[in-house]
Order: structure tokens, then C-alpha cells, then sequence
């Protein structure tokens, strides 16, 4: 058969903006292509009940193409809200298998999660595995950057020899899937940002005096809010310096009051903290007589010393 002359079969047409088949032929997701017509055959709209049985995929994958058609561009914002939330499908063994023999991206998202967790998937794994694929429809390279990144962080955490669940796989999974991170471009850029705040955090645990300890669950989320914020090292450790030398001692909810008013007031660097201080100091006269002695003064360099020596 002369390969130049194969054509299509048109005797119904259906019209796609050429602005539009640019874009699927871009991104190259079948997926998105197959959905794309889908829609547009059915007056575009999106009617994922029917879709999911058209195109053999589950109800959650159909939410997940349209939500990249929806960052191509091509599906409105409001789409988003008409799709049905679900439970996740229970899978069957002989499924997996089946999927597993068909599909070589499938195939080679098994062996490559089997080397990198040092074990061969159990069949509970296997299921799970492939509802993070087939159901969630986030696309293999993602899914092995996922894998990737749950088990440095549990080596960093536990130490490599304590086993890994897949459950804790499974649930960092649907949290990508709430981000949208549906490419292996945004999830890249999605470590990069943990990898940046998760940086600071240490500059920011170190400036505070905080050594020869991890820090707690709690006093990490307070650290990445305040970081979200916007705040420093710098900051932070004059927030700690201000939180001992008021109470005592570290106390992080106080200290979370300090830096949550600095936020309310818009002031985010030392200099615009020590501004506004100033614009909110009293009378030269007043802060003359309601100056500490000499006993305070002592009291309050100690308890500096004390806060750096953690």
C-alpha cells in the first residue's frame, strides 16, 4: 500500500479549531486528544459518566484529563465543578496482571517502583499501585518521581532499612492529584520548591539555636507557615530572641503571635521591623523611666545565651 496516499474517512466532518489541534499535538497526551473529541462530538460538553464508558477509563481518570485539557487551555474553569467525586474503584488481581502484560509503560513503572523500594511489590502494592495509575491517571514518569521522593524522605526520616508502606505512597499520591501536578514539569517544580523551603528551614532552625535535635512535627509546620509567609532566618531568630526574653523560655505559639502580627503589619525584614518598632515606641521620657536595670539587663542576656546553646 502506498503509505503518501492514506486518507481519512470523512464523510461526517467534525471541525477542530486549528489553535486547538495545536495544542493536543504539543502536549502529546492521547488521552487528552481522545477526551477532546469526545467532547466535541457530544457539543463539548463534558459528560463524564458517558466518557468513562466511551473510552474504557475510570470516572476518577476522566477527571484527571479534563483537568489537564483544562491547563491546555482548552476546557473551561467552571467544567471542574460538575465532576462527581468518587471512591476509589477496588481492582481486581486479575486486573493488574492484564494491564501489566498489555501495557509497557504500566510494565516498566512495576519494576522500576520494585528497585527502587528494594522489594518485590506484594499484590495489595500492586493494587494500589495501579489505582495510583489507572485511577488518579497521573502519568508513569510522575509516578516514579512520586516513588522517588516518598522514599528519600523516608530514608532521610526512619533510615533506609525501615520498611516503607504503600499506603503512605498511595496518600502522597492523591495530594499531587489535589496540586494538579499532572506533568513530570510541574511535579519537578513542585520538589524544587520543597527543596528550597526545606533548606531554609534548617538556616532558619540553626539561626534559632536549635542544634543536636530534629525538630518536632509541630514546630516544622510552624517553621514552613512562616516561611510561606515570607519570613528569614534573620527574623525568625529575632522572634525566638524576643519570645525568650518575654516568657522565658521557647515558647512557639507565643513566638507564632509575634511573627503573625509582624504579617498583619506588612513588615517582613528586620529594617521594616525595627521601623515599625520605632513608629511604636512611647516618649523618650516614658521609655527612660520604664527602662530595665542593670539585674534585668543580666537576666535577659542570659536567657540569649541560653536560647543559642539549644
Amino acid at each position: 500500500m502506498d503509505e503518501g496516499r492514506r486518507k481519512l474517512n470523512l464523510p461526517d466532518l467534525l471541525a477542530v479549531p486549528a489553535r486547538d489541534a495545536e495544542a493536543l499535538l504539543r502536549s502529546g497526551d492521547g488521552d487528552c486528544a481522545l477526551l477532546y473529541l469526545h467532547m466535541a462530538r457530544n457539543g463539548g460538553v463534558l459528560d463524564v459518566e458517558r466518557a468513562a464508558a466511551d473510552l474504557r477509563l475510570s470516572v476518577r481518570a476522566v477527571q484527571g484529563v479534563a483537568l489537564r485539557l483544562e491547563r491546555l487551555g482548552l476546557l473551561s474553569g467552571g467544567e471542574r465543578d460538575t465532576l462527581p467525586a468518587r471512591e476509589a474503584p477496588e481492582y481486581q488481581a486479575a486486573d493488574v496482571v492484564r494491564r501489566s502484560q498489555s501495557d509497557p509503560a504500566f510494565r516498566a513503572l512495576v519494576e522500576e517502583t520494585q528497585r527502587s523500594l528494594g522489594r518485590v511489590l506484594s499484590s495489595t502494592d500492586l493494587k494500589k499501585l495501579f489505582g495510583i495509575y489507572d485511577d488518579l491517571a497521573l502519568p508513569a514518569d510522575v509516578i516514579m518521581l512520586l516513588i522517588h521522593h516518598c522514599k528519600e524522605e523516608h530514608d532521610e526520616r526512619y533510615g533506609a532499612s525501615r520498611h516503607l508502606g504503600f499506603a503512605s505512597i498511595e496518600k502522597e499520591a492523591y495530594a499531587w492529584f489535589d496540586r494538579e501536578l499532572m506533568t513530570y514539569e510541574q511535579a519537578e517544580s513542585y520538589l524544587d520548591g520543597l527543596r528550597r523551603r526545606k533548606s531554609l528551614a534548617g538556616e532558619i532552625q540553626r539561626a534559632m539555636g536549635i542544634h543536636n535535635r530534629e525538630l518536632s512535627a509541630t514546630e516544622r509546620k510552624y517553621i514552613m507557615s512562616w516561611i510561606e509567609l515570607g519570613f528569614g532566618p534573620e527574623e525568625l531568630a529575632l522572634a525566638a530572641d524576643r519570645t525568650v526574653t518575654n516568657t522565658g523560655e521557647l515558647r512557639w505559639r507565643y513566638m507564632n503571635s509575634i511573627v503573625q502580627s509582624w504579617h498583619s503589619k506588612g513588615l517582613h525584614t528586620v529594617a521594616e521591623i525595627e521601623q515599625g518598632d520605632r513608629k511604636g515606641a512611647a516618649p523618650s521620657h516614658q521609655t527612660a523611666a520604664a527602662a530595665p536595670d542593670a539585674r534585668e539587663l543580666e537576666r535577659m542576656r542570659k536567657l540569649r545565651e541560653k536560647l543559642r546553646s539549644q
